[in-house]
Parts: structure tokens; sequence; C-alpha cells
């Protein structure tokens, strides 16, 4: 029985999806950027967390977005970017664009310096936050 179960757990079918809370911490005149406060893991001195780069106007049901992957060594105030996913209209994956940038420092007021603020300091944006990047879509405004 043990096997069974540790296999059914492997394969994804005993344990839950991850869970998600995107925070929309700033936006530019086109975007919204958005932290995954539950995507925050800790290995050693790294931090990783997730940031969605969104459409702030779209077509309803397009699902169109990027998730980059942020690292940050917190105690020396440092990021770098590791991976960029982009997702088409239909939410499905279009590519994953590794970046093997060096370490940088997270200043204050840009988006690296916030999202380490999130990831390291426990800062959180203010509500509404949303489960998945589709809410957030079906929230936001219609193109023009």
């Amino acid at each position: 029985m043990k096997f069974v179960l540790a296999g059914l757990a492997v394969l994804g079918f005993a344990t839950p999806a991850a869970a998600e809370t995107w925070h929309a911490f700033s936006r530019s005149a086109n975007s919204a950027y958005m932290a995954d406060v539950d995507s925050i893991v800790v290995e050693g001195d790294v931090t990783r967390i997730r940031l969605a780069i969104v459409p702030l106007r779209g077509e309803a049901g397009d699902l169109s977005h990027t998730v980059d992957t942020y690292e940050f060594k917190c105690g020396a105030r440092q990021w770098r970017s590791t991976v960029s996913v982009e997702y088409g209209p239909d939410g499905v994956e279009m590519g994953q664009y590794p970046d093997e940038g060096d370490w940088l420092g997270a200043r204050d007021g840009t988006i690296p310096g916030i999202l380490k603020e999130i990831a390291c300091d426990g800062v959180r944006a203010n509500p509404p936050h949303w489960a998945t990047i589709s809410a957030f879509v079906e929230a936001r405004e219609p193109a023009a």
C-alpha cells in the first residue's frame, strides 16, 4: 500500500496543486507587475520568487503574460533573474528563456528592490490579490 500511495504522489494524484497568490505591487502604463507570494522558497542564502508581467488591457480572455523567476541574496541585497517564461493568449507556455546573469544590487524603488522587500522582508501589496493570473485578466479593463 505504501508503494501505491508513493507512486500516486509522484504522479501528482495524491498531492494538492501548488497554491498561488498574486499581489500586484507596481504598474506601468501598459503592464501590472505581480509577485506570487506563495512561490517564495528559501534554499540556503538564496530566496526565490516568481514575478508576472501582465498587460493591463487586452481582449477578453487573452491570458498573454510573462513569468520571471527572481533569486535574492537577502542579506547582501542582491538579485538575479534565472528564467523568463512567456505564455500566449490561450495561457499555454510558448517558451522558456534562461538567464545566466550576474548578481546585481537591489536598489530601492525599482522592481527588483520592491520584489526583494516582498521576498525577503515580508512586505505585502494592498488587496485585491488574485489566486490566478486568469482571475486578474477577468477583472482587468477591456481593450479599447
